[in-house]
């Protein structure tokens, strides 16, 4: 009998968690395309305040010269993007969010540092649009594919050094990469509402869906390591702490996807030159639309300040 009820038991575990937990596995790190800018500032969408600041500045990069660019990764991989040469020595590097769209996460951000003075790189992070639909890290691999990127930017004629922009997945792909990157090129990288980990970001969703994570997450653990071979309980504060360019941090206060105060962790535990803009009333991604002027001057001088600090030790 009592072979019976275990097996029944094992059973019920393979039916109402593994399953389950290998289905969403495979559906949250699926890749496909993200949704565009026109569809999220629709009526009702989510980026409908900040219409009037994301439509105009995606025309005004638009009727720049710009042209479809690729590079491979080092696993082979084929990455795509969008390149703005505007002549600069300094390009801007941006990544956008899990399934996002470089224009609904950086269209503001863009037009400004390209009025700035820089190129502008916009990159699809891999499973996402103009990457090879594969499945994603969600910033475990990405941050590979950054350091990929940062070299394809330097390799083009008179360009010599790049800063990081990363929003949301895209901010875990740049914290992840932030003890690597070469400080000899890398001005800055920007870390814009970041989370912990991919674990702790599932594990939220989870909570937040009410379903029984202490059961789920190691089968999802699990899973993703044999199919990816990554770790996603890797934290990226453990690249922060040994960080060794300049490190600046957005977040929102009102961020219900990856709330305050796991930007503030990643500030705190960061050990490079550091600032943290806290936007009040931004949501999710929206910490530099809520008030893009403010954003616009705090990130700059804190790349000014370091720029001073680096010619003072020379």
């Amino acid at each position: 009998m009592l072979w019976k009820l275990l097996l029944a038991a094992a059973g019920l575990y393979v039916i109402f968690i593994i399953a389950p937990a290998i289905v969403a596995s495979i559906t949250i790190f699926k890749g496909r395309p993200g949704t565009g800018l026109d569809e999220l500032t629709a009526p009702g969408a989510q980026f409908a305040p900040f219409a009037d600041k994301l439509l105009p500045a995606r025309a005004r990069l638009l009727t720049l010269p710009h042209r479809i660019v690729s590079c491979t990764a080092r696993d082979g991989l084929a990455l795509g993007g969008e390149y703005w040469d505007l002549g600069s020595d300094r390009t801007a590097i941006f990544a956008h969010g899990y399934r996002s769209d470089m224009m609904v996460n950086f269209a503001v951000q863009a037009d400004v540092f390209a009025r700035r003075g820089y190129n502008v790189l916009m990159i699809c992070q891999r499973g996402h649009d103009g990457s090879t639909r594969t499945p994603t890290a969600m910033g475990l691999k990405e941050q590979f594919d950054l350091l990929a990127w940062s070299s394809w930017a330097t390799a083009q004629p008179g360009v010599t050094r790049t800063v990081l922009y990363g929003m949301s997945m895209g901010a875990a792909s740049v914290a992840y990469a932030s003890d690597k990157v070469d400080p000899a090129v890398t001005e800055a990288v920007i870390i814009d509402c970041g989370y912990d980990s991919p674990y702790e970001q599932i594990s939220g969703d989870c909570r937040r869906h009410h379903l029984p994570r202490p059961l789920l997450m190691p089968v999802i653990r699990l899973f993703v390591r044999i199919r990816q071979g990554i770790d996603i309980k890797q934290r990226t504060v453990t690249s922060l702490r040994a960080a060794a360019v300049p490190c600046f941090f957005l977040h929102g206060t009102v961020d219900r996807t990856v709330p305050l105060e796991r930007g503030i962790q990643n500030y705190e535990e960061c050990a490079a030159v550091k600032e943290l803009f806290i936007a009040d009333g931004a949501g999710h991604t929206e910490a530099f639309l809520t008030d893009p002027a403010a954003a616009e001057e705090a990130v700059f001088r804190f790349i000014r300040s370091t720029e001073t600090k680096e010619e003072d030790q020379k």
